[in-house]
């Protein structure tokens, strides 16, 4: 399976604020877990956490994580299959000192799943 490494804008811009010296250990970091996925996505699972459950409908479920730098840094990311083109891809969405994680994790998961947040509510169209 081949995995594909995609970076928001976002990401970028998080990762420019950083020292070098922080900047190599996360880039160092997320090497490593690629290597580990692409040997066992399960062992990923020790690496990375869900700040918070979402759940949506049986049919879906969240692929939204914080992976752990360490104890000051961590990457909410998410990490999708593809079966078709037999890839996973890994979206790097912001890269968040462990303080500002759980906000971080909240709006990307606010951006990402909002098609599914207003499902039930009621939508007014105007016409001009």
């Amino acid at each position: 399976m081949e995995i594909l490494i995609e970076s928001t804008k976002e990401f970028e811009q998080d990762l420019e604020n950083f020292t070098n010296r922080e900047k190599f250990k996360v880039i160092k970091k997320l090497n490593r877990y690629v290597e580990l996925i692409s040997k066992n996505k399960n062992l990923l699972e020790n690496q990375a956490l869900k700040l918070k459950d979402i759940k949506f409908s049986a049919e879906y479920d969240s692929s939204l994580y914080a992976l752990i730098i360490d104890k000051n840094l961590r990457i909410i990311l998410t990490i999708d299959d593809d079966p078709i083109f037999d890839t996973t891809v890994i979206t790097l969405f912001r890269v968040v000192r462990t303080e500002d994680a759980s906000q971080a994790y909240s709006l990307v998961a606010e951006s990402l799943y909002q098609d599914f947040s207003v499902k039930n509510q009621e939508v007014q169209v105007h016409s001009s």
